[in-house]
């Protein structure tokens, strides 16, 4: 089975942010639509399910406005905070007023890959072709948001070196779209600078740095091929995950009205949550630096 699919990776974060913690379960009844707002449960409701509980159920959080024990039912109200309403199964998990839910890992996983550009970045190679005098080639419109080049290599026709594409020196150049009439297309243009800062026909192939995207991000996603995120960014999006929820989570300790679970301020002081979660934030910075150093060696960039 494959463990680097978006929901594994998930499942993953949850199950190990929830290891000391049991929360309660529900299974849904019958199917539902994103439409719906009332919901049969097969259990009977515990009792915080109750008006005002959150349920988390997929990615999607939902509000209970009333409850009756005897139905099994709930009326909720659906795509709670900023959540989106899906439909779900019969048989679908409920969670009731969960720690952590799976938006918050969902959310905290696009954060933490969005915030990789321009250190840790995605390699592309594009080939593109060039005439006798080229002094340089424009990028296509989907490089747009290039964080920089990393390599340059040329193969002119007339030189028979078919299989050897030498480097070719270059710089980057980079403007607007709209202020600069040398490239309308993507604003960056790929300048050589050998000898009389010509280019031959034939073909150069640019080795690009490109941002991370959570474009088209699904449950059934694979980062290793789909998103071509290696098994070191995998740990490193994980410890993000953790650092970010965890952080955010004693904000909601430390307030000063009172406590949903108070039960949870008997057991675990407020502020109990910070101190690891510093522990977290060195570890997690040390694995970033490490993965940065990394790319940088391997990915050395011209950015300008």
């Amino acid at each position: 089975m494959a463990r680097d699919t978006v929901s594994t990776v998930v499942e993953r974060v949850r199950r190990q942010l929830n290891s000391t913690v049991r929360m309660e379960v529900n299974v849904l009844a019958a199917n539902i639509t994103a439409a719906d707002t009332t919901l049969t449960f097969d259990h009977p409701l515990s009792s915080s399910t109750r008006n005002g509980s959150v349920l988390s159920m997929g990615n999607e959080l939902l509000r209970v406005l009333d409850s009756s024990p005897v139905a099994q039912e709930v009326t909720v109200l659906r795509g709670w905070q900023d959540s989106e309403a899906e439909a779900h199964t019969l048989g679908t998990e409920l969670l009731v007023n969960p720690r952590w839910t799976l938006f918050d890992i969902y959310d905290a996983m696009f954060q933490e890959i969005d915030s990789w550009s321009p250190d840790i970045f995605d390699v592309v190679n594009v080939e593109a072709a060039t005439t006798d005098e080229t002094n340089g080639v424009e990028l296509a419109v989907e490089f747009i948001d290039a964080v920089g080049i990393v390599q340059a290599r040329r193969n002119w026709t007339d030189d028979q070196q078919a299989l050897v594409w030498p480097e070719i020196p270059y710089t980057l150049m980079r403007g607007a779209t709209a202020d600069w009439s040398a490239a309308t297309t993507s604003g960056l243009i790929v300048r050589f600078t050998n000898s009389g800062g010509r280019a031959q026909i034939g073909n150069v192939l640019l080795t690009i740095g490109m941002p991370y995207t959570t474009t088209g991000i699904t449950d059934a996603t694979v980062l290793s091929t789909d998103k071509r995120i290696g098994a070191s960014l995998l740990e490193l999006i994980e410890l993000g995950i953790k650092y970010r929820l965890m952080m955010d989570d004693e904000s909601g300790r430390s307030a000063r009205n009172a406590q949903d679970e108070p039960r949870r301020n008997e057991d675990v002081p407020p502020g109990a949550a910070l101190s690891l979660g510093q522990v977290l934030a060195q570890r997690y910075e040390r694995r970033r630096s490490a993965e940065v150093i990394k790319f940088r060696t391997r990915y050395p960039l011209v950015t300008w």
